[in-house]
C-alpha cells in the first residue's frame, strides 16, 4: 500500500514500458504519424475531451468491476487525492480476489487495450495514441495487480481506506468478512510489500522485448 503521490511516482516508472510495448509496434507497422497530434483548435479541444470522459469512465468502470464483483454500488465511494491529483473509486467492503482483479484490469483493457488495438489494426494513429494514453493512466492498477501475485483467487480483498492498494482481508473464509475502516488498522499496518526495482527492471525488459518483437514481425 502506497501513499497517492508514491503510487503516482511509481506509476510513472512504467511509462517507458507502456510505450514500448504500445507505439513501439504502431510506428514498426505503419511509420510515423504526419501530424503527429491534431494541429487545429477543435481537433485539440476533442482529443482533451475525449482524454477527460476517459479519466471518468475510467473511475466508473472500477465502480462496475466492485458492483460485478458482490458489491453495491452504495458501496462504492468516488473522489480525489488532491494531493497527487488522482481520482478514484473506492470499494468499502470485501469483494473476491479475482473479482478485485478484474476490476482491477476492466479500464485498462477497455479504455486501453481497446483503441490500442484499432489503431494498430487499422493503422490510425490517434485511438492508438489515445489507448497508449489509458494504459499509462492505468499504470497503478497494473502495479497492484503485480503486488496480488500470489494472493489466492478466494481470498477477501479490500481498498485500503486511505491509501492506493489493497487489504487481504480473509484468506479461506466462504461468507463476506465485515469491511475494514481506517480505526481498525495500525499507523504503521501494510499487507502487501510494494514492487521491488527488479520488478519494475524485468517488467520493464518484457516489455522491450515484447515491442522488439513487434519490430521484427513488421519487418519480416
Amino acid at each position: 500500500m502506497l501513499p497517492p503521490t508514491e503510487a503516482q511516482a511509481r506509476g510513472a516508472a512504467l511509462l517507458a514500458p507502456i510505450a514500448l510495448l504500445s507505439l513501439g509496434p504502431y510506428l514498426a507497422l505503419w511509420g510515423p504519424p504526419n501530424p503527429p497530434f491534431p494541429t487545429r483548435a477543435a481537433g485539440i479541444l476533442l482529443f482533451l475531451s475525449a482524454f477527460t470522459v476517459g479519466v471518468v469512465l475510467h473511475e466508473a468502470l472500477h465502480g462496475l468491476g466492485h458492483v460485478w464483483g458482490g458489491a453495491s454500488w452504495a458501496d462504492v465511494r468516488f473522489g480525489m487525492h488532491w494531493t497527487a491529483l488522482t481520482p478514484f473509486a473506492q470499494c468499502t467492503v470485501p469483494t473476491r480476489a479475482r473479482s478485485y482483479r478484474r476490476t482491477l484490469a476492466l479500464p485498462g483493457l477497455v479504455l486501453g487495450a481497446g483503441p490500442l488495438t484499432i489503431g494498430l489494426a487499422v493503422g490510425i494513429w490517434l485511438p492508438a495514441f489515445y489507448g497508449f494514453l489509458m494504459l499509462v493512466a492505468a499504470a497503478g492498477d497494473f502495479l497492484i495487480l503485480w503486488i496480488l501475485v500470489g494472493v489466492p483467487a478466494d481470498a477477501w480483498v479490500q481498498d485500503h481506506p486511505q491509501r492506493v492498494g489493497c487489504l487481504v482481508v480473509d484468506d479461506t473464509g466462504s461468507d463476506r468478512p465485515p469491511p475494514v475502516s481506517q480505526e481498525d488498522l495500525p499507523d504503521d499496518a501494510t499487507i502487501n510489500d510494494s514492487p521491488s526495482f527488479v520488478r519494475l527492471l524485468l517488467l520493464a525488459i518484457l516489455s522491450a522485448v515484447a515491442a522488439a518483437i513487434g519490430f521484427v514481425i513488421a519487418i519480416g
